[in-house]
């Protein structure tokens, strides 16, 4: 479904940031990119969305090479989040959220009803329905990206691509992003592919993880036997350790069943 083959990116000559990575991603799973700053999830990312042009190897969508799927398309095929939230603070979050419908519609359509009814549907889903009637620059950091994360879910996308999406998230916040990937990938068969400093994410979303250490993926398979002391300690250093071993318990979320 999507095909990444010998990919190697830098910003400097002979200092690459993505070294000679190849995977391949199925519809309707979760994939988590774990790994320290700078060792290319954010470049990764970008990659893939198209916001950094291809030096070496090739990205596939469905078959398609990604350079020659038409910007206009490409909608079609995955949706976006950044680190940071929008920055357009003037306007209504209704409006904003409208914006996501637009690589559905005709040029110089505006959305129908049934399409808006689409937006109240997610910003229910999101929790965000008091938010619709504010301005962007009115709500905090994280709101924004909350509401950022739930117009890439109206897009109607087949990927949804989110860069440390729950990285200005409260925990309450952090735990509603978290199940809503894990639901929406179940009902709507999306592939959703997202960076995270958080191992317990993964697990969280029984994901598949692949490590990342210096541009290269140096480990892979479901977060159980990708998250554990050994393989991480390999990335974060020997002071991994689990819960047990430390003076209190880690704080997490249980799933719903």
């Amino acid at each position: 479904m999507i095909k990444i083959k010998n990919l190697i990116f830098e910003y400097n000559a002979n200092q690459p940031i993505i070294d000679n990575i190849s995977f391949e991603l199925k519809p309707g799973k979760i994939y988590v990119l774990l790994g320290l700053n700078g060792c290319g999830k954010t470049t990764l990312i970008k990659l893939l969305v198209g916001l950094l042009n291809l030096k070496s190897g090739t990205i596939e969508y469905y078959g398609n090479p990604i350079e020659r799927i038409p910007y206009n398309e490409r909608a079609n095929f995955f949706s976006y989040v950044s680190q940071s939230s929008s920055n357009i603070y003037d306007y209504i979050v209704r409006d904003y959220l409208s914006f996501s419908l637009v690589g559905n519609m005709k040029f110089y359509n505006h959305p129908k009803e049934f399409e808006m009814k689409k937006v109240q549907e997610y910003a229910s889903k999101f929790g965000i329905e008091k938010f619709l009637n504010k301005k962007l620059g009115e709500l905090s950091g994280g709101e924004r990206q909350l509401i950022s994360i739930c117009g890439a879910f109206i897009q109607s996308s087949k990927v949804i691509l989110m860069d440390e999406p729950t990285s200005a998230l409260d925990l309450k916040n952090q735990n509603i992003v978290l199940s809503k990937l894990l639901q929406i990938a179940e009902e709507e068969k999306k592939t959703i592919i997202f960076s995270t400093h958080n191992p317990n994410h993964a697990l969280f979303l029984d994901a598949t993880v692949f490590l990342m250490k210096n541009g290269k993926i140096i480990d892979y398979g479901i977060s159980k036997k990708i998250i554990t002391k050994g393989k991480l300690s390999q990335i974060y250093g020997e002071e991994i350790c689990y819960s047990e071993e430390m003076s209190y318990k880690e704080i997490s979320f249980k799933r719903k069943k």
